[in-house]
């Protein structure tokens, strides 16, 4: 059991080192490549797909609006 929980902690650290160097756009590089070599990638989909949403939420006040730009432009 001690040695299952330190071969997860060692894979685990290993992931977040991996995620702190990359981008969403290198992981869906990563699964489209592990599923060309015909493996199972469900559950790194749903991951992409869940981090997508929170990258996407994160940003949402970010993003311009484009009547808006033109309504600040016209009156500045």
């Amino acid at each position: 059991m001690r040695r299952r929980n330190s071969v997860q902690a060692v894979r685990n650290a290993q992931a977040v080192d991996w995620v702190k160097t990359h981008t969403l756009q290198d992981l869906r590089d990563l699964v489209n490549e592990m599923s060309g070599l015909g493996e199972d990638v469900r559950d790194i989909s749903q991951l992409l797909v869940d981090l997508s949403e929170i990258d996407q939420s994160l940003h949402a006040d970010t993003y311009e609006i484009p009547e808006v730009c033109e309504q600040a432009e016209i009156a500045g």
